[in-house]
């Protein structure tokens, strides 16, 4: 998955109609075979993070599109020709190539999506290498349709060609950012909350959803790190983890899983109260026997409404001790690490059933799904231990003290710090996605970074998605940065400058390229002066420094060059020492 062209055909927060990105040549792939990710850059304010927040809508909004699924509680909010967060106009262009591939020659799509004000998005697909020299001479483009059809109760074909996995991750925090993937998680929880419905008549269990958004927050953090530790390779994929983070193993973790009652309506409006977690039985059950030991406590529930009659619900606690036998029992549970992470995943979104009955077009969910954009903390109330359907406990993990390659000691996860969890956050993601097709949406993903970490943040990129057994040709990343490490190690084709104009306000980019910056293997320095305009000490001592230069005697200066450290600045105090120190000597002369 490579991302070719964005161009905004509609204002979308401060990207004026008409912004494009160019992201590559389409004459020149043999480069897209290496790791090579976009960085955002420039100051805050300058609309980076509105382009990653553009992606996240558009792709959002074509999933939906395609998806086959729609709760009907959402039908009211979605229209194929309105994209709600917008941008509701633009183009988009991108290559995909089938899993199978190992390279540009087995072939590969071009794919190019249109969207006008008030029109429903069209796609048209081109494959490479042609199969004939008439194609090559004319290629044929195909449309393909992109808007599944209800009535056939199946995804349009436009579905295969859109990226399995949207990943988005922001250590800020960013709220907006997060809008498409919370609203894809309350459709999600609708469409479970439907087939819950049907469980009870026709006893089939939840398939994975159609959903392919994905929003690693820091709830998810246990999720990531579980599904990496049980299925990857300490002595390949998670060297990272352990030379960076000290982690030497897993030693145990409690699952508490609370079978709390939904409230459904059906397509007849009938309301039902299925169990949360019967529709998932099977997976439970699994687990159940796999544990190192469990406990179940019945108990008493209700679901919404004042007819809802009490039910016979069921607190279940899963203790799991981790060693090599109770990793290769997973496996026999979930087939890849994704999987794993998908149903813990599925278990977090459950946590929302406290909030009304699925399917009702009204309440909180419904002020969400018609959110364009800028609602802020607060909007989803967050549940209570009781409330909640799933939670982890007691998340133990042994951990090399510094300096020491045999003493260890036990740690709780959340004893981690934000750096920490940051770091797991983003290897966890690389080693999860695997041969999928993957756009991964990052904002300032190393904030939280000692220096240390933030030099490296690019070489444990690759080596994580190089290591999980990822092609590159199949994920494109695109991540936003202040950090001119992160910069230093991104080539000038891929470092993208925003900047305001000051009279429109609107948004303004260049690559380094066109700038006329080499960015790759660069020094901080260079990169602060010549794309922050920024000094390379703090403004506090520089401006001391600029004084004393300026007005201060020759005494000050001398004392000034113990009290300051060193810097190429400081070079600016000796010179005015030695200019003063002349000048005396020439009086005395």
């Amino acid at each position: 998955m490579k991302l070719l062209r964005l161009q905004i055909a509609q204002d979308f927060r401060s990207l004026k109609a008409g912004f494009e990105l160019r992201f590559r040549d389409a004459a020149h792939l043999d480069s897209m075979q290496a790791f090579r990710p976009f960085c955002f850059a420039g100051l805050n304010g300058s609309g980076k993070s509105n382009v990653l927040e553009a992606l996240a809508n558009i792709f959002y909004h074509l999933d939906l599109c395609a998806s086959r699924f729609k709760p009907r509680a959402f039908e009211k909010f979605f229209n194929p020709a309105n994209n709600i967060n917008g941008p509701n106009a633009f183009e988009l262009e991108y290559l995909t190539f089938p899993k199978t591939g190992r390279g540009l020659a087995d072939g590969y799509n071009r794919i190019r999506v249109i969207k006008e004000d008030k029109g429903v998005p069209k796609m048209f697909q081109t494959f490479y290498p042609f199969n004939t020299l008439e194609e090559q001479k004319e290629p044929t483009e195909t449309e393909i349709d992109l808007v599944a059809d209800k009535d056939q109760k199946q995804a349009a074909e436009g579905k295969n060609y859109l990226p399995e996995l949207v990943v988005g991750y922001s250590s800020g925090e960013n709220e907006i950012l997060s809008i498409p993937f919370i609203k894809s998680r309350l459709i999600h929880l609708d469409e479970y909350a439907e087939s819950s419905a049907r469980y009870l008549s026709e006893g089939l269990q939840f398939e994975q959803s159609e959903s392919s958004l994905t929003y690693i927050d820091s709830e998810m953090s246990q999720a990531v790190l579980l599904a990496s530790l049980i299925f990857e390779d300490k002595k390949t994929t998670l060297k990272p983890l352990l030379r960076e983070l000290r982690i030497k193993r897993l030693r145990s973790f409690r699952m508490h899983l609370n079978n709390r009652v939904l409230t459904v309506a059906k397509e007849n409006k009938e309301i039902v109260h299925p169990l949360a977690l019967d529709h998932l039985s099977e997976k439970i059950n699994l687990l159940r026997q796999l544990a190192t030991s469990w406990f179940e406590e019945k108990t008493e529930g209700r679901g919404f409404g004042k007819d809802a009659e009490a039910c016979e619900t069921s607190i279940l606690i899963l203790d799991f001790f981790v060693d090599d036998e109770m990793k290769e029992a997973f496996k026999g549970v979930f087939s890849s690490s994704l999987e794993m992470f998908q149903f813990f995943q599925l278990l977090y979104e459950l946590n929302n059933t406290f909030l009304e009955t699925a399917n009702i077009d009204s309440g909180i969910k419904e002020e969400v799904y018609k959110s364009e954009g800028f609602y802020t903390d607060g909007k989803l109330p967050v549940p209570g231990p009781a409330e909640k359907v799933f939670f982890f406990l007691n998340f133990y993990l042994e951990k090399y003290k510094y300096g020491s390659t045999t003493e260890t000691d036990e740690l709780l996860l959340r004893n981690f710090s934000d750096g920490e969890h940051q770091f797991i956050h983003t290897m966890g993601i690389c080693l999860l996605i695997k041969n999928m097709r993957t756009i991964m949406l990052l904002d300032e993903p190393e904030t939280h970074f000692n220096p240390d970490w933030r030099s490296q943040f690019i070489s444990i990129l690759d080596e994580s998605i190089t290591a999980g057994g990822s092609n590159n040709l199949m994920t494109d990343v695109l991540l936003t940065s202040h950090s001119p490490f992160i910069i230093s190690d991104c080539l000038p084709d891929n470092v993208i400058f925003f900047s305001r104009n000051r009279e429109s306000r609107y948004v303004e980019a260049k690559t380094a390229k066109e700038m006329g910056f080499n960015t790759y293997g660069a020094s901080v320095n260079y990169i602060l002066k010549n794309f922050f305009n920024t000094e390379f000490l703090g403004s506090k001592s520089l401006n001391e420094m600029k004084r004393l230069i300026k007005e201060g005697s020759l005494d000050e200066l001398t004392a000034a060059t113990e009290r300051f450290s060193e810097s190429g600045k400081k070079q600016f105090l000796y010179k005015r020492i030695f200019e003063l120190t002349n000048a005396d000597e020439s009086t005395e002369d």
